[in-house]
């Protein structure tokens, strides 16, 4: 029992001076060098690492590129039915695809109460747009502060990126700082980072994809 008060004293005292002074905040450590890659060094790691995980990459050369692109793909899937982030640059693509053939685009009810996980299962794609590509890993970093935002990226068989090369960063660090005032001021919501399609291979060490998410992830990068 005396060792045990001795502790139990040591930690009080400890405590009382920490009252008197505030905590000193520690360095934040350096886990990844930063290397400063060019963008066109950072667009070929992205490609590299993303294909690695099963992903798709396509560079577009410009935004009618990139419409006719993902056109052509919802063809080709026979997609009439898609989410779509309420972003802008996603939003502007929709735009875009609707004045070549009219679909379905379901964006987020004004009511998060509305959103039905069911009806986002059954949709053919989800249409989104990022707010950082990481170079190291080929990911996708989406701000995600409703329901609907979290559920498109987790429910619909196919996903669609659209990005643009000045949405690169060499790693998760080197946007710390920028996501920083994001998190300060975001009433509610998450950072969703999605890493080529869904995957598995807890059934006999076999791998497959679209068990718990998308089967098919599909990057569109614009200049």
């Amino acid at each position: 029992m005396a060792t045990q008060e001795s502790v139990l004293t040591r930690i009080r005292v400890a405590l009382a001076d920490r009252k008197q002074s505030p905590l000193d905040i520690p360095a934040t450590p350096k886990v990844w060098d930063i290397h400063e890659y060019s963008p066109s060094e950072m667009t070929e790691q992205f490609q590299k690492n993303l294909e690695t995980v099963k992903g798709e990459f396509v560079l577009c050369n410009d935004f009618s590129h990139a419409v006719r692109q993902i056109n052509e793909l919802l063809n080709t899937m026979n997609a009439t039915q898609l989410a779509v982030l309420d972003c802008p640059l996603s939003r502007k693509i929709a735009e875009e695809l609707n004045t070549i053939q009219r679909r379905n685009f379901v964006f987020a009810p004004l009511d998060s109460a509305d959103v039905v996980p069911e009806t986002l299962s059954t949709l053919d794609a989800g249409l989104v747009s990022p707010e950082y590509l990481l170079a190291d890993t080929g990911s996708c970093l989406f701000s995600a502060p409703t329901a609907f935002d979290r559920l498109t990226t987790y429910l619909t068989p196919v996903l669609i990126v659209v990005a643009e090369k000045s949405m690169l960063r060499e790693n998760l660090p080197a946007v710390w700082s920028e996501m920083k005032p994001k998190l300060e001021t975001a009433v509610n919501g998450e950072f969703v980072i999605v890493t080529g399609p869904s995957r598995t291979a807890d059934i006999e060490k076999i791998l497959i994809l679209g068990v718990h998410g998308p089967k098919r992830l599909i990057v569109f990068l614009l200049p």
